[in-house]
């Protein structure tokens, strides 16, 4: 269909534009396996489903702009189900600033293989997709998220490159330690309302959270505030069993999935 891209404005043919990135709904499909597409889980139940969330969003342009600006080389670099995960292996290699537990801390920009433009322009994208639309399938529904108008716009600026990541914000990118991590997808959600906003979305192995009027007290594990950290916890399995424990103990099998649970 044509109409305004919800970017960069131009009228245009739009493409059918997915919130999270198609490849990773993919991974979490088994065609092979009795349960042959990914488990969706909300609070009112929980079904197996193929359908993803999608609409006529962007013009090809910027379509093309967020795969080559972000999305394409962290997907390279993501949690597979094959077991591989290139930037966990990457950081369990290197050196940390600051070790804390089960917690290390990188200085992003040092770290040969770290293209720490590219999770930035990643996270931008996909909370600036929350922000901008309510997304519905079937089963589910990811209701846009509340970011503030100026903030939006700033992102939007951000993302056609006429702009800097807004600086009322603080991005942590945390990548999962476990030497399995949850395949999981949480697209972004409101987490934390005080002292200061925060939101939260996952792909399988990774993390990323964005801090609203926090301040400098995000600063020291933010990757686009000085001093650009990136950090490899055990506290990304911990965020998705949290965020599941609030909903599955709750959310029945529906479906064609309640005969493979029993």
């Amino acid at each position: 269909m044509a109409g305004n891209c919800a970017l960069c404005g131009s009228y245009a043919t739009l493409i059918d534009s997915h919130f999270m990135p198609a490849a990773l709904y993919q991974e979490l499909n088994d065609p092979a396996g009795p349960i042959k597409n990914m488990i969706v889980v909300t609070r009112k139940g929980t079904f197996q489903s193929p359908e993803q969330f999608h609409m006529p969003l962007l013009c090809q342009a910027c379509e093309i702009r967020f795969q080559q600006g972000g999305e394409n080389w962290v997907l390279a670099m993501r949690y597979r189900s094959d077991g591989s995960f290139p930037l966990r292996d990457l950081l369990q290699g290197a050196t940390p600033v600051n070790t804390n537990g089960a917690t290390s801390v990188f200085n992003a920009r040092s770290l040969t293989g770290v293209d720490v433009d590219r999770l930035l322009y990643f996270a931008a994208s996909i909370f600036w997709r929350a922000g901008i639309a309510n997304w519905a399938t079937k089963f589910a529904d990811a209701p846009k998220i509340d970011l503030r108008p100026e903030i939006m716009a700033k992102f939007a600026d951000y993302l056609l490159g006429k702009g800097v990541f807004p600086g009322e914000t603080s991005l942590n990118v945390c990548v999962a330690s476990d030497a399995q991590p949850q395949r999981t997808m949480i697209s972004p959600f409101k987490a934390q309302e005080t002292p200061f906003a925060r939101y939260e979305a996952h792909i399988p192995g990774m993390m990323f959270e964005l801090f609203v009027d926090a301040g400098p007290t995000r600063d020291p594990w933010s990757l686009n505030n000085a001093p650009e950290r990136i950090v490899l916890t055990d506290m990304v399995t911990k965020r998705v069993l949290q965020a599941a424990g609030d909903i599955v103990p709750d959310s029945e099998p529906k479906g064609s999935l309640k005969k493979h649970i029993r």
